[in-house]
């Protein structure tokens, strides 16, 4: 009678902890969105590794049920009966020997250390070398600093700003007008007095010389010519006034030496300052009017020495290595007409 109703009470607590189980799968539960954790591993060995400590962890549990349950009919068999079973819990499921870890034989690749090329030192700062890639030849420049290679058609010249700032020789041409800004009047003897004023006149100058960095030193030559305005322009004899003939002019030929500077401001632009000194004459003709008495108009000439100076100021603009082009001001000065001028230069680099 007692082994018939231990045996009842056991099944009873079997039914009691597995019937909600096999509810649940029989109606189909199954978690939203499961995934197993056997997909996250990739490796044969990883997998096997996951799937053994699984069943070593269900063989835990069972054998843990197992334990529970046979103490409880142990307690209930003293309740009841007076005494247990007296029989000893063996375990229902033996583990394996513990399962190490798969071992991770991935090695890192070697890291290969860059070739170092030694850089081809030539007597000229350039010169074109070829690179072989799949039988074609690839033109390269090598330039005389280590590890500097670029290719053929990449622009490997400096800026033009930087390319004559050392030592070097300069050539400007300059032509230009001028705008007289003083009219000059002369006395002679027995009350006679010659008043001119000028209209503006070409000018053109040519200097040349060197340049260390954005200093220049140099020599030149200027000439100038300026006419007479007529209308304003007069010969007075004896109170009486008489008029220029046209063709009346003063021409101006000097020689100086020069000093400038130059500043970039961009990679093409610099500003410019000269300072010319020196020394030269002006060519004075003035026509006698007709009406004079004897009605002959004959050219008066005469030769002025005078002292030259002037000072420019301008902007260049570098359209390449060797040539700029050049916008300024420049005040002259010299005895018979000084004047304002505004010029257009031409300057080469060599």
């Amino acid at each position: 009678m007692k082994k018939h109703l231990g045996i009842s009470f056991s099944f009873g607590l079997l039914l009691i902890v597995f019937c909600p189980l096999s509810v649940m799968n029989g109606q189909g539960y199954r978690p939203a969105q499961e995934r197993n954790a056997y997909d996250y591993f990739d490796r044969v060995g990883d997998k096997s590794y996951y799937q053994q400590q699984k069943i070593d962890f269900m063989k835990d549990e069972m054998n843990d049920y197992s334990r529970r349950l046979h103490s409880l009919q142990e307690k209930f068999n003293q309740k009841f009966f007076g005494s247990g079973s007296g029989d000893g819990f063996e375990s229902p499921f033996s583990k394996q020997s513990n399962v190490s870890p798969p071992q991770n034989n991935f090695q890192e690749p070697e890291k290969e250390e860059p070739k170092q090329t030694s850089p081809r030192y030539l007597k000229n700062s350039q010169k074109l070398a070829f690179e072989v890639n799949q039988g074609e030849a690839t033109p390269v420049v090598v330039d005389e600093q280590p590890n500097q290679v670029r290719e053929a058609n990449q622009d490997v010249s400096p800026p033009v700003s930087r390319q004559k700032q050392g030592m070097g020789g300069y050539l400007v041409l300059r032509p230009g007008i001028t705008l007289p800004y003083d009219d000059k009047t002369s006395h002679f003897p027995g009350g006679k007095s010659k008043h001119r004023e000028y209209k503006p006149g070409p000018m053109v100058s040519l200097s040349g010389g060197y340049k260390w960095g954005g200093l220049m030193l140099g020599a030149g030559a200027l000439y100038k010519e300026n006419k007479y305005d007529l209308g304003d322009s007069y010969e007075e004899v004896g109170g009486i006034r008489y008029s220029f003939n046209s063709g009346s002019k003063s021409k101006t030929v000097a020689g100086f030496v020069e000093v400038g500077y130059e500043h970039w401001l961009h990679q093409r632009v610099k500003f410019i300052s000269n300072l010319n000194v020196g020394y030269g004459v002006s060519f004075v003709e003035d026509y006698s009017s007709s009406l004079m008495p004897g009605g002959v108009s004959y050219n008066r000439e005469r030769i002025d020495p005078t002292f030259y100076g002037s000072l420019g100021l301008g902007v260049g603009f570098a359209a390449s290595e060797y040539f700029a082009l050049q916008l300024g001001y420049r005040y002259l000065y010299e005895d018979e007409v000084p004047a304002h001028a505004f010029e257009i230069g031409l300057a080469g680099n060599f």
